[in-house]
């Protein structure tokens, strides 16, 4: 289907609405088939495809065509925020990244950890779809989490550390490992403004996971 932008379709879709109503409705082929004319005349005007039953199909199913029709200029479904696990030792960090994500209404907060192996379990209980890792942790660090969800899975992982500042080797280790991108904290790892200098950075690099 040609894409329309949405005020396009706003404009539209009174009418093409009603015509798909008048389709539904329609008494006759005759009745049908001139309802079905307003739709192809507007659909051409615009450029969009759609759904239109055969030409000499009979009326019940120049009716049944009037739902697909219809759908055809709803508003495009809202995608679901990517729900966010954060892993990292920092109790000021993780409130700094609820405070980030929460900023996006396309990012949704999943849950937290405070090591990589507490953030393994959240990881199987809670199946974010994206993971905030830091490196430098307690029990199991990172770069240990990372081996082990290379073999069970679960969404994307983004490092946020102050260890690995974007093109270091410990990022490009990070990589290697499977990891979608790698942002760095600002300076001091409990800086109280990481929202601030690094919220915008740590959104888009999420926004990485819902691309295609």
């Amino acid at each position: 289907m040609t894409a329309l932008d949405e005020e396009l379709r706003a404009a539209l879709r009174p009418e093409w609405a009603a015509d798909c109503g008048a389709l539904a409705a329609a008494p006759d082929a005759a009745a049908a088939q001139r309802a079905l004319a307003r739709l192809r005349a507007m659909a051409g005007g615009v450029g969009l495809d759609a759904p239109f039953p055969a030409a000499d199909a009979p009326l019940e199913a120049l009716r049944a065509a009037a739902p697909a029709l219809a759908g055809v200029l709803e508003p495009p479904a809202a995608a679901a925020p990517l729900r966010v696990l954060v892993v990292d030792d920092s109790r000021t960090i993780r409130r700094l990244l609820r405070e980030v994500l929460d900023a996006d209404p396309a990012l949704a907060w999943a849950g937290e950890a405070s090591d990589g192996a507490e953030g393994l379990r959240k990881l199987a209980a809670l199946a974010p779809d994206l993971t905030l890792l830091d490196l430098e942790m307690p029990v199991l660090d990172g770069m240990g989490f990372l081996a082990e969800w290379a073999l069970v899975g679960g969404g994307e992982v983004i490092i946020v550390s102050s260890a690995a500042p974007p093109g270091s080797a410990t990022a490009l280790e990070a990589l290697r490992r499977g990891a979608l991108a790698c942002v760095a904290k600002p300076s001091g790892a409990l800086s109280p403004d990481l929202a601030a200098r690094a919220g915008d950075a740590i959104r888009a690099a999420c926004r990485l996971a819902r691309a295609p």
